[in-house]
């Protein structure tokens, strides 16, 4: 028998700072201010700030601001919020250029000013890799993302690491912005912006090791109701995810994503396999293995607990099953989704029926 050990990958934010710089077409200095030799802006008497936007005699106190700045944000007119050059928003809680880290994807996503003429691509291929321009969520910004699979080949793909120590898994790529399309100069920029998926552990005794908001608690029992330490093939076990408390009001989960996977120890080479996929139980795991997989929802004191039974099964010999899940949170109980049935089997025209089975009496 081989012990079963779930495997959690967290997404973090990953961050890339970008730069203001005067000299660019579009970034000029505010207030009179001068642009510098090396793009900076020199402020007149009475004005501050990278861009020289901040009237000092503006500036809140602690006592009188009412809007919550942060990220070195300066809090100004009471209510108002002056950022920094590397991050925008009502709050300055937007980084300008960072990576939104998913299962298989990293987008990336940059801000820019409404003057911006330029473009923005990841470094290695200034036609191929271009980022696209979206509807931007914040006013007096122009949007631009893209996102890319981690599998990705080049000329757009992605750095990936591993620290040896911790086992967490990273991808990387370098991001630049050229003002002037088709032509990158002296005052244009590259930075990097990652992706960081913590690698933890559920053994004997499960317990939270995501952030301290996680709004989820997962637990691995067997059919007796009792912490899963190993399974034989063919028992079920059942992967429990419920609310963790952090926010009082939210009563339901249910699982959305679960995937078991394994890894060679000799070759370091990763087989995976989907269970369950859009809530649903994913139909050709079911075929392909003869097992039994379903997404169910326990009620217990009036709350809502999203569960995955499972019939174990291993996908590498003599090697544990590590699971990835997602999982969604609810106010009440979650909406269940709506999972297809089997396409019904199609006999042709002309096939006997004498060689399929003995009928069946409906009484």
């Amino acid at each position: 028998m081989s012990p079963l050990r779930p495997f959690v990958l967290l997404s973090l934010f990953g961050v890339g700072l970008a730069s203001f710089n005067c000299l660019n077409p579009g970034y000029d200095c505010k207030n009179n201010g001068l642009c510098d030799y090396f793009g900076r802006c020199k402020c007149p008497p009475g004005y501050q700030g990278y861009d020289c936007g901040l009237d000092s005699s503006t500036i809140s106190s602690s006592a009188d601001c009412r809007a919550t700045c942060v990220n070195k944000g300066i809090c100004h007119s009471n209510t108002v919020c002056y950022c920094t050059d590397d991050f925008v928003g009502p709050q300055c809680e937007v980084p300008v250029l960072s990576a939104q880290c998913g299962l298989n994807t990293v987008k990336v996503q940059g801000y820019q000013p409404l003057t911006f003429r330029g473009e923005m691509y990841l470094k290695q291929s200034m036609f191929s890799c271009q980022l696209r321009e979206m509807v931007s969520d914040i006013p007096g910004m122009r949007l631009f993302e893209l996102e890319i699979p981690h599998r990705a080949i080049t000329p757009c793909a992605l750095t990936k690491t591993q620290n040896n120590e911790t086992g967490d898994t990273i991808y990387e790529v370098e991001v630049a912005t050229s003002h002037n399309k088709g032509f990158f100069s002296m005052s244009d920029t590259v930075h990097s912006v990652n992706c960081v998926y913590e690698a933890r552990r559920i053994g004997e005794n499960p317990k939270d090791v995501t952030k301290a908001m996680n709004p989820f608690k997962v637990t691995l029992m067997n059919d007796n109701n009792e912490p899963l330490q190993q399974v034989q093939r063919g028992d079920p076990y059942f992967f429990n995810v419920e609310s963790s408390g952090k926010f009082p009001d939210m009563k339901g989960t249910r699982l959305s994503y679960l995937e078991a996977y394994s890894v060679d120890q000799q070759t370091g080479n990763v087989k995976s396999v989907k269970l369950i996929e859009d809530e649903c139980p994913v139909r050709s795991t079911i075929t392909d293995y003869a097992v039994s997989i379903s997404n169910e929802e326990n009620s217990r004191a009036g709350f809502f607990i999203g569960r995955g039974k499972i019939e174990s099964f291993n996908i590498l010999d003599q090697e544990p099953i590590r699971l990835d899940y997602r999982a969604k949170i609810c106010k009440g109980q979650c909406r269940q989704a709506v999972c297809n049935s089997p396409t019904p089997m199609r006999i042709p025209r002309k096939t006997p029926f004498e060689h399929l089975m003995n009928p069946i009496d409906i009484v």
